[in-house]
């Protein structure tokens, strides 16, 4: 199974895959790509604070998990099982005591559930200043796609293709 972002998600996801190159090279301008892809779906300076607070967030995942988030590469609208879970906990900030919220933390090895669900909220904020909607998935379906592990990262000629769409 594989989740399809829409196209104006994909600007907040990349800042979420670019952490990497940023580790390795210190280049804060690695970071330009998807702060201007991002302002072509809201305002340049909420583009700028949603890709600062992604990256804090970014960073605060990666220390909580002990290692790097699967990710696809920059520009891909397939999305991997953790930047599904990566944004399902930001839609899920809303609301951080529901069962959503816990889940998507849990898959994504969360274990200071306070301090990962503050700054996810200081991002959806972000979001939602710049005027991009980001939905949030029901449990059901976060589960449906999720299951048990059910999400294959890696792509195999049997991988069924479903689509989870957040609306820009």
């Amino acid at each position: 199974m594989a989740v399809l972002f829409r196209p104006s998600i994909v600007p907040l996801i990349d800042a979420f895959r670019s952490l990497e190159a940023l580790s390795d090279r210190y280049d804060l301008h690695i970071l330009e790509g998807p702060e201007r892809d991002l302002a072509r779906f809201m305002e340049p300076a909420a583009a700028r604070a949603a890709v600062s607070d992604a990256m804090l967030l970014a960073f605060a995942l990666g220390r909580q998990r002990g290692g790097p988030l699967a990710h696809r590469p920059l520009g891909s609208r397939r999305g991997s099982l953790d930047e599904y879970c990566i944004l399902s906990l930001i839609a899920a900030a809303q609301e951080p005591e529901s069962e959503l919220a816990f889940e998507a933390a849990a898959a994504l090895g969360v274990v200071s559930f306070d301090f990962i669900f503050g700054m996810a909220a200081d991002l959806l904020r972000q979001i939602d200043h710049g005027g991009l909607a980001l939905e949030r998935p029901s449990l059901e379906e976060f589960r449906a796609i999720v299951g048990d592990g059910g999400l294959v990262d890696a792509p195999s000629r049997f991988e069924l293709e479903a689509s989870f769409h957040f609306h820009h």
